[in-house]
């Protein structure tokens, strides 16, 4: 607190109420009349529910931070209390975006002049920015030791955030306590290394879909409609991020916790192994009823961007980064037509797999392409399309690195007769090597009756010279 800007900044605060039947209601505020209060209800009304299944067990509280358009931003504390079942109750701090921050808003989590009922006069007093910081200061070091306490769940969801920089990311399998602490751990450690990420986050569903998080919590898996272009990593269970952003991650919460770099922090793992064989599974001695297709819920401006990151990768971890998004989006992915679209569109990312990936790598790197491409969930699920499309790229393709991906993959016997006539084809129309004619020095000896051969003129030339120095040398000295 340097400044008298920082010190007298006001902070607003409201108490929103949602009741039984959905109506949404201000029951007590800081702002300056109806107009301030309804224009911010505007805002803040679709986050102020949620979206979970809620147990009666105990009170809870949820965390959300919101950026609105214009830089106001938005701290809402949303209280559900088994006494009142049907009643949501969200207090609200309101400012802009540059004094009510991410830091801000995970440090009043557990503020205690938070109001829980609303005065008698509907009326709550405004705070100034440097009190609210006090109480930032205070929380600091109690969850900095929370999640410190949860080391490998602090690792492995920040491997994510480096991994994805950019991309909206959804966590399940944190237990509700942990949240705020993992979250604040997170901002502290990674506010540097990705400068241009957003902290917004939420630490329970609210049901809004595209609400503007860059990070969110679930009780639960998600229905996929309700997180297109977001990420769902559950925590629980081994979705690990690529090896070179684990071990990164390892690195920076050792320095979090210690200070320093843990020992060899220089020497990063081997980047690109190739997968794990997926075992073939015993087929069972009564068929079950077929599955259905399972289909992508991205669009395929989705999965050209994802596509486009592979060809714009910069060096051989940043194509690996690219590989591992695609590899966790098709994951649950049968339908893969847009898939292929997209990478087909983009050339396949050859050049740029050629121009980072060290030569004893590239089979395993494009064996992972065409295994994103042209696989699916298990064995003998990939759709009719994928076949079709394995062919016509065989017959085709002026990727070779793909289409020999491609063969290896399984679908080598199916693509026997296309591969042959392929290679058939391009024996037949190279062009026959030109035939060499006469050299500059055999033309010359043929003009005065020397007969040589058009290859080699030049030794035959060399061996008539030599034979005419030896037999000048013998002259001259006889006649001497």
């Amino acid at each position: 607190m340097t400044s008298t800007e920082t010190v007298t900044t006001a902070v607003a605060q409201a108490l929103f109420q949602v009741a039984a039947d959905g109506a949404v209601s201000v029951v007590a505020s800081s702002l300056d009349g109806p107009e301030a209060e309804a224009a911010w209800l505007g805002l803040v009304r679709p986050h102020l529910s949620f979206a979970e299944t809620i147990g009666a067990s105990a009170p809870l509280r949820a965390l959300s931070y919101v950026v609105f358009p214009d830089g106001f931003a938005a701290v809402l504390c949303r209280t559900w209390d088994p006494q009142r079942p049907d009643v949501v109750e969200t207090h609200a701090l309101l400012g802009e975006e540059n004094t009510v921050t991410a830091e801000l808003a995970l440090s009043t989590a557990d503020w205690p002049g938070r109001s829980a009922r609303p005065p008698a006069d509907r009326r709550l007093p405004s705070l100034v920015v440097g009190e609210l910081r006090d109480a930032a200061a205070a929380a600091a070091a109690r969850l900095r030791a929370q999640a410190l306490a949860h080391g490998d769940l602090l690792a492995h969801s920040l491997a994510w955030l480096l991994q994805s920089s950019a991309t909206p990311i959804g966590f399940l399998g944190c237990a509700p306590e942990d949240r705020t602490a993992i979250l604040w751990a997170l901002h502290e450690i990674a506010a540097t290394e990705l400068p241009g990420r957003r902290w917004t986050f939420a630490t329970h569903d609210d049901g809004v879909v595209n609400g503007g998080f860059a990070i969110k919590f679930f009780e639960s898996p998600p229905e996929p409609a309700g997180t297109a272009g977001m990420i769902v990593i559950d925590l629980q269970r081994d979705q690990g991020a690529s090896p070179h952003n684990e071990y990164r991650a390892n690195a920076l919460v050792y320095r979090y916790e210690y200070g320093i770099d843990p020992p060899g922090a220089d020497v990063t793992p081997a980047v690109l192994a190739p997968p794990a064989p997926v075992p073939v599974a015993a087929v069972p001695a009564v068929m079950p009823a077929p599955e259905p297709v399972r289909r992508s819920t991205l669009t395929f401006a989705r999965w050209t961007e994802l596509a486009h990151s592979l060809v714009t990768a910069r060096d051989v971890r940043a194509v690996d980064g690219a590989l591992v998004e695609l590899e966790y989006e098709v994951a649950k992915v049968d339908d893969r037509d847009d898939v292929r679209k997209a990478l087909e569109n983009e050339g396949w990312a050859t050049a740029a797999i050629r121009r980072h990936v060290p030569a004893e790598l590239r089979d395993a790197v494009f064996d992972r392409v065409v295994q994103v491409a042209f696989g699916a969930t298990g064995v003998g699920r990939e759709t009719a399309a994928a076949h079709d499309d394995a062919r016509r790229l065989a017959a085709h393709s002026r990727a070779t690195d793909v289409v020999r991906a491609v063969a290896r993959a399984g679908f080598d016997r199916e693509l026997a007769d296309v591969l042959a006539h392929r290679w058939l084809t391009e024996q037949a129309t190279a062009d026959p090597p030109a035939a060499a004619g006469p050299g500059r020095f055999a033309r010359i000896l043929g003009r005065v009756g020397v007969p040589a051969p058009a290859r080699g003129s030049r030794v035959v030339l060399g061996a008539v010279l030599l034979l005419g120095l030896v037999l000048g040398v013998f002259a001259g000295g006889v006649l001497w």
